[in-house]
């Protein structure tokens, strides 16, 4: 059994990092999921959210490890279950491969946390275990796929900063359509009193010719 654990900062609080982890997928940066189904979603009245997901994804196999496991496709099916604490702020993630599950097992663990220090800053903790029952070989193959989770890990990160600039852009859309629909409301209102002011006036107008006998 191997594993291997990073941690990394990003620029970003909490709520903003745990909206964007949640839209993860999909993202250009990390072609490889390419389908996330929510098996179950539990919202507790402590202000908890637990989630279960199924995600499909090609095996983080190098091709020569593949052989060597007998892996007829990169077809492969994640179980990942998380858990969204709001009165803590925490948000943590566990998640562990179907396929292949009696050759290798990868269990990934994820923690976001805001930064101790700086609020404005949001910490990931990260952890992968590796364990290979292929004698003689699982070594070998262990160290590959660890070599493989720390290549993706970066653009897992950079996924996460693409979401987030595409949250921050739908949310600056958003605050655009309310200012134009204010305006519209506004300009509206505006012609609606001009008008009323208008019959106003044209009603005093007619009264004061009839009263006088004068001709319109």
């Amino acid at each position: 059994m191997s594993s291997w654990s990073s941690e990394h900062v990003f620029e970003h609080p909490w709520e903003e990092v745990v909206r964007a982890a949640f839209r993860k997928y999909p993202n250009p940066c990390n072609p490889a999921v390419s389908g996330v189904d929510v098996v179950d979603r539990t919202v507790c009245p402590k202000g908890t959210i637990q989630t279960h997901r199924l995600l499909s994804t090609e095996f983080p196999l190098p091709d020569v490890a593949a052989r060597l496991l007998g892996a007829s496709s990169h077809g492969m099916h994640i179980s990942e279950h998380s858990r969204l604490d709001t009165t803590q702020s925490t948000f943590k993630l566990q998640s562990k491969n179907l396929t292949l599950g009696h050759l290798v097992s990868v269990h990934e663990h994820l923690e976001y946390f805001p930064h101790p220090q700086d609020k404005s800053k949001t910490c990931l903790k990260q952890k992968s275990v590796v364990k290979v029952n292929v004698p003689f070989l699982s070594g070998y193959l262990e160290k590959l796929l660890l070599e493989n989770f720390e290549k993706n890990a970066q653009k897992g990160r950079n996924g996460m900063e693409w979401v987030m600039d595409k949250i921050k852009e739908e949310d600056s859309n958003k605050v655009k359509l309310e200012t134009s629909s204010d305006i519209l409301s506004q300009i509206e209102t505006k012609f609606k009193k001009e008008a009323e002011d208008l019959k106003q006036s044209m009603d005093s107008f007619l009264k004061n010719a009839q009263a006088t006998g004068s001709p319109l």
